[in-house]
């Protein structure tokens, strides 16, 4: 029963790949972003699971169908707002325009701002040769305001390589996005990373043809994700063995990343699933809220406030296992381990995880609607969109929130200054 579940998933995460490309002909549209990433997750990593029967040693069989069929069903409601938004009506603003020198000039300050953070965090942390002389380097920071600025750089590359700041002819461009992708090439590739690693070769990839109101053709577009996803799995394979200095033969069986264990991202999330199901231990929004109400405020200014908001348990794999995880399932969680997306959202929401799937797919979609009509700020969002889609499918909602906060903020209001001086123009003409 549960093969035929995980295999019934498969079935419906080719078929919507395949009829979202037919149906909208767009290699970037959502559909075909989110869903083989969630055919990763919640098909190939169960397949290969029962292959040998690891599953079994971390979770019943009857365990495993309650949560697949909760999967199988997020997916269908995902799908179905992936649709929905898609077909959302959209009225095309014909009398707006955006200043480019305006968006380049924030760009620059806002990317100058990034890369002086991201900087300070390596260099506070013994500078480059330390932080990546040793496996998973990564600059820190106490104040988190300085390590979560880093996304600033992300932030000037979309404003740069957006349809109306896109300027490869211009010299001062072009140094601009060069010296903005090295920090997240260097982070994600010595680091050995893929959410940076992603980030930057989704930004300045998709970034490339959406500027030029052109998409790669289909064979591109599956050999370019195909070797993006072959490069994360190295990565993370190689965690451990990449470093400068590093002697360590590079890993190519990739088949660790499937091994079982609590860490797996398809075992973890079923025990969190279960766990939270049978203690009715919910959050219903809590933990969400926590990452726009408490978040932002400095820890040197509050120093308790997870535990005074009631989310203590947020500092440990965001909160998603709780006590009952060791008791209900046998074993306890690892730090680092995440639910991804159905987990996620199910210790959060729990039944009502399922309409709030449709709500991102909705999300996801009508954000590409707009793009595609309305080009500007609404492409630079489906792009941001995009970038975090990988925290959002294989992580959690709180690794997606503040990054969406972060990246979303600086981008509109640079956009909306880049358009005020043709409203003054029109304002003046008028009077």
């Amino acid at each position: 029963m549960f093969e035929n579940l995980v295999w019934a998933t498969a079935i419906l995460c080719i078929a919507a790949t395949l009829h979202a490309y037919v149906k909208y002909e767009d290699v970037f549209h959502p559909t075909l972003i989110l869903i083989p990433m969630c055919s990763f997750i919640y098909v190939i990593m169960p397949l290969y699971l029962i292959k040998d029967g690891a599953l079994w040693n971390y979770v019943t069989e009857s365990q495993a169908i309650w949560t697949q069929t909760i999967i199988l069903s997020s997916l269908v409601l995902l799908l179905g707002g992936l649709y929905h938004g898609s077909a959302v009506k959209v009225l095309r603003r014909t009398n707006e325009t955006f200043d480019r020198a305006v968006l380049h000039k924030g760009a620059y300050i806002l990317g100058a701002l990034g890369l002086a953070a991201w900087f300070y965090v390596i260099q506070n942390s013994g500078g480059l040769m330390e932080v990546f002389g040793h496996a998973k380097g990564i600059g820190w920071s106490d104040l988190g305001y300085i390590r979560e600025a880093a996304y600033l750089i992300i932030v000037a590359l979309l404003l740069l390589m957006s349809p109306q700041g896109f300027a490869p002819t211009d010299k001062r461009w072009l140094i601009a996005v060069v010296v903005l992708s090295l920090p997240y090439i260097v982070q994600g590739l010595l680091g050995a990373q893929r959410g940076p690693t992603f980030l930057i070769v989704a930004t300045l990839g998709m970034s490339w043809y959406l500027a030029r109101g052109k998409r790669p053709a289909p064979v591109v577009m599956v050999g370019g994700a195909t070797a993006l996803a072959l490069l994360l799995l190295l990565l993370v394979t190689n965690r451990n063995n990449i470093y400068l200095g590093s002697d360590q033969e590079l890993k190519t069986d990739i088949g660790g990343m499937f091994e079982a264990g609590e860490a797996n991202e398809y075992i973890f999330g079923i025990g969190c699933m279960v766990a939270a199901d049978q203690t009715d231990r919910f959050f219903w929004g809590r933990r969400y809220l926590a990452q726009v109400i408490v978040r932002p405020i400095p820890r040197q200014i509050w120093p308790t406030k997870y535990e005074d908001f009631g989310v203590a348990e947020i500092l440990q794999n965001a909160g998603v296992a709780g006590p009952g995880l060791a008791q209900i399932m046998g074993w306890e969680e690892i730090p680092g381990a995440a639910a991804a997306m159905v987990g996620d959202l199910w210790v959060e929401f729990s039944w009502f995880a399922l309409p709030v799937m449709w709500g991102i797919g909705y999300w996801y979609g009508s954000t590409w609607r707009k793009a595609v009509i309305l080009s500007g700020p609404c492409a630079t969002q489906y792009m941001i969109l995009v970038l975090l889609s990988i925290y959002m499918v294989s992580q959690s909602g709180e690794a997606v929130i503040f990054r969406l906060v972060i990246l979303s903020a600086p981008t509109w209001y640079v956009w909306h200054k880049s358009k005020r001086p043709w409203q003054q123009r029109m304002r003046r003409l008028a009077g």
